[in-house]
């Protein structure tokens, strides 16, 4: 039988295995029947992670602060590694917030994300690098909405039009102006019920009236400004910095505690 925890009237969780049935230890302690991790019988913020509402409080505090890991460490006096797991924590939090439907006018833009060519190991500086379309770093597609100033950010392994089109089908309202430079795979999107219009880099033409993608193209470059300060990032997890950094850019108008109250209600969501 389970031990109930009367405080929210829900059994005890084995933050290990997240089972539900154990045992009671000296000093407060209970042991798990599955995996016989021994736990304090504390009531948790999150399940996965051993930290106290406080604790989450103080580290989102100084998180949204652009402070680093032992920055937020030494702030907060919690251990490094579980500094790290609840920072990594939330920049998944962050990556599953989707912003509302854009209504346009939309600017979309691919750019390349990975480290520079000098640091790079010798066998692959023998090599002339290509630039742009056929290099073989990341590739990421953008969409900003002019209307609600906010941005979509998202990896893509290889660089396909039929993905591009789901993720504008998702994101943004029927019948929405769409500007994109002249790269002529975005040529499709009236046959997708959007208005298109694009603007010729390749023939030095970046902004004819409205028509222009400065908004997107300005992200970028605040992007791999903050990527290069953080450096050393594996592929695996550079999605949830991106993430992060998106998140911000969305939120960058309100006040900092007004992101700390949206960014603690992901966490209980």
């Amino acid at each position: 039988m389970s031990i109930t925890n009367y405080a929210t009237n829900m059994p005890y969780k084995c933050p290990k295995c997240s089972y539900s049935r154990s045992w009671s230890l000296r000093r407060n302690k209970r042991k798990c029947k599955k995996c016989r991790c021994e736990f304090s019988p504390r009531i948790y913020f999150t399940e996965s992670i051993r930290s106290t509402e406080k604790e989450w409080k103080d580290c989102i505090r100084v998180f949204l602060r652009e402070r680093t890991i032992s920055r937020v460490s030494s702030s907060t006096s919690i251990g490094h590694c579980r500094v790290e797991r609840m920072l990594s924590y939330l920049r998944e939090c962050m990556s599953k917030e989707i912003p509302n439907k854009f209504k346009g006018p939309v600017e979309l833009d691919e750019t390349y994300i990975g480290g520079q060519r000098k640091n790079k190991k010798l066998h692959i500086r023998r090599f002339k690098a290509k630039r742009g379309h056929g290099t073989d770093k990341i590739p990421i597609v953008g969409l900003f909405d002019r209307s609600s100033k906010k941005i979509y950010v998202e990896i893509i392994p290889k660089l396909d039009i039929d993905r591009i089109f789901e993720i504008t089908k998702d994101l943004v309202a029927p019948k929405s102006s769409i500007y994109t430079d002249g790269y002529k795979m975005y040529r499709g999107f009236p046959r997708h019920g959007y208005f298109h219009e694009f603007v010729d880099h390749d023939d030095g033409e970046y902004v004819r009236g409205s028509i222009h993608t400065n908004n997107i193209e300005g992200f970028w470059g605040i992007l791999k400004r903050k990527l290069g300060c953080i450096g050393g990032i594996r592929r695996k997890h550079m999605s949830l910095f991106i993430a992060e950094i998106v998140w911000k850019f969305n939120h960058r108008n309100e006040p900092l505690d007004v992101q700390e109250s949206k960014l603690l209600q992901l966490l209980k969501s």
